[in-house]
């Protein structure tokens, strides 16, 4: 599960001067349901973590900042991933690198980039 996501609503949620079951009761879910995805025993729905972002914006939440905590696959993504066994490979290398994937995602951009502008080049 993304203990990530959870950790970072909590410390949003908290600064933001909720208690659990009040802000659970803001964003229309169970405390227990708040609880499970603040101790990252279960990932929230797009619709929740919309309502999470929209009720810790006042402390800096973002849906796209808190997203990018989420460690699910989407659906096409995942399938890709099935159907292209190179992607494994790719992944293990990004780990073994002790790079961030951050670091990584630029480093690629800026290859590939670089590898387009040659290609135009040469047309």
């Amino acid at each position: 599960m993304s203990q990530a996501l959870g950790s970072e609503i909590r410390r949003l949620r908290t600064k933001a001067g909720f208690t659990l079951r009040g802000f659970a009761q803001k964003i229309g879910i169970s405390a227990a349901h708040q609880s499970d995805i603040e101790y990252g025993r279960r990932l929230p729905s797009e619709k929740v973590l919309h309502e999470i972002a929209k009720g810790l914006s006042n402390v800096g939440a973002s849906y796209e900042k808190l997203k990018e905590l989420d460690t699910r696959l989407d659906p096409e993504l995942e399938q890709w991933m099935q159907q292209t066994p190179g992607l494994g490979e790719m992944l293990r290398e990004v780990r073994a690198s002790n790079k961030s994937p951050q670091e990584v995602i630029r480093r690629l951009k800026k290859l590939l980039e670089e590898e387009k502008k040659a290609k135009d080049r040469t047309k």
